[in-house]
């Protein structure tokens, strides 16, 4: 083995610059592939993170369950069919909960729940002098919605109590706001769905980091959206719920659903959509980056054939001295080892000075409009396991290298090699 290593050195320092290239090429590529897979991580947990602060773990809807058999049922008898139902629509059956309030008192009841809201969402037309802006005005409990989400941390200025002391209050969102031109004090007029206007007080502005709530939302007790929209004190258009446990949802919602009669929805199941497309981007961005690691294998594969094409009066000398073909093969694949070892540990080196530089002097960005959420800054997610895994990848790639490249070593016939030089 001392024999096998020192050839294996010589052969790597023979020709440094070449070396150094190829060892540079395995560092590129797997500080790249760090970073990249940091930054895209990055992005699904900053995005996760926000959302479990701002949104409710599990939402009751206005769906109920009990309305579902019959629907499919006839769909699954008439597949394709145009039916005509036998009874027209009442004009009074709004897709509300009914007895929300009672509802949620029976919720607050199950171990597994941390807090309960009643919401109502209306759409409603806020105007603030001549300007005018649609918006959802979302009613909620002011005292309750701290047990559900950590919105009422978010506002600034004003303060979200004053939704406690101001009936009337409205807390805005920035962007809303914004477009307004409405501060801290001023009255809007809000227009729902009776037509009927009324008078609210901005209490406080809310900077949620989601574009949903900070573009179009403002935030109002509970009586007040229920009377734009024209509905009783008892019906509501979701409830929001905060578990205890945050992942593994899906048991807990069957059992609630069954509970109400409602259909219960988890974040996950809410923002399915945005989650499916951070991690298609994520995978898509992965197997970019990862034809940066087989392009630094090829860079290995074509300095040991360069090496062995010059060492093949040198490699049928050892054979003639009974050095076997494992013994030979040892010699190249410890080579291409040592380089994409040595490319691996620089690389992930640099990544982590990069992270560390990048995690205490961030990147920032401009606020877009229209956004799905305000990421105003580069956010990393500097995890171990990211090093570990992508140092074994340009590990295996290095090694199916050396192992691609003697081949032609192995093929050198002693005899033929040694006749041609005599």
């Amino acid at each position: 083995m001392p024999v096998v290593l020192r050839l294996a050195w010589r052969h790597l320092s023979s020709k440094p610059r070449q070396t150094a290239l190829t060892v540079a090429g395995v560092a590129l590529g797997v500080a790249v592939f760090v970073f990249t897979v940091s930054m895209m991580d990055g992005l699904v947990v900053f995005f996760t993170q926000r959302l479990i602060r701002t949104a409710p773990l599990l939402t009751v809807l206005t769906e109920r369950i009990d309305a579902r058999p019959p629907r499919e049922a006839l769909a699954a008898a008439h597949p394709g069919e145009i039916v005509e139902l036998s009874r027209p629509p009442v004009p009074d059956e709004r897709p509300t909960i009914r007895g929300a309030t009672a509802l949620a008192e029976r919720l607050r009841a199950v171990p597994e729940l941390a807090g309960v809201s009643v919401a109502a969402s209306v759409p409603a037309v806020l105007a603030y002098g001549t300007i005018t802006e649609p918006a959802t005005l979302i009613g909620i409990e002011p005292q309750r919605e701290r047990q559900v989400t950590e919105l009422p941390t978010l506002v600034g200025p004003g303060s979200w109590d004053g939704l406690d002391r101001r009936r009337d209050g409205a807390v805005l969102g920035t962007l809303l706001a914004g477009r307004l031109g409405a501060a801290v004090g001023d009255r809007l007029v809000a227009t729902g769905e009776t037509g009927a206007p009324r008078e609210l007080e901005v209490v406080g502005i809310i900077a949620s980091g989601l574009g949903s709530i900070d573009e179009g939302s403002a935030f109002v007790n509970l009586p007040a959206a229920q009377a734009l929209a024209g509905w009783s004190s008892g019906e509501a258009s979701e409830i929001r719920l905060r578990s205890r446990e945050i992942v593994a949802l899906a048991p807990l919602a069957k059992r609630l659903a069954a509970l109400t009669g409602y259909e219960v929805e988890s974040w996950q199941q809410t923002n399915e959509s945005s989650l499916q497309l951070f991690r298609t981007i994520g995978m898509t961005t992965y197997l970019l980056t990862g034809f940066v690691l087989l392009v630094a294998g090829l860079g290995i594969a074509n300095k040991l054939t360069t090496i062995i094409l010059e060492k093949e009066r040198d490699i049928a000398i050892l054979r003639s001295f009974g050095f076997g073909r494992n013994t030979v093969r040892s010699v190249f694949v410890i080579q291409g080892l040592a380089m994409g070892g040595l490319g691996a540990a620089v690389g992930c080196l640099v990544a982590a000075g990069v992270i560390r530089y990048l995690t205490l002097y961030p990147i920032r960005f401009a606020p877009r409009e229209g956004s799905v959420m305000a990421y105003t800054e580069l956010f990393l997610n500097n995890d171990p396991r990211y090093y570990a895994l992508i140092a074994a990848a340009a590990l295996a790639i290095s090694f199916l290298a050396a192992l691609l490249a003697t081949r032609r070593a192995l093929k050198v016939v002693p005899v033929e090699v040694l006749r041609g030089t005599a």
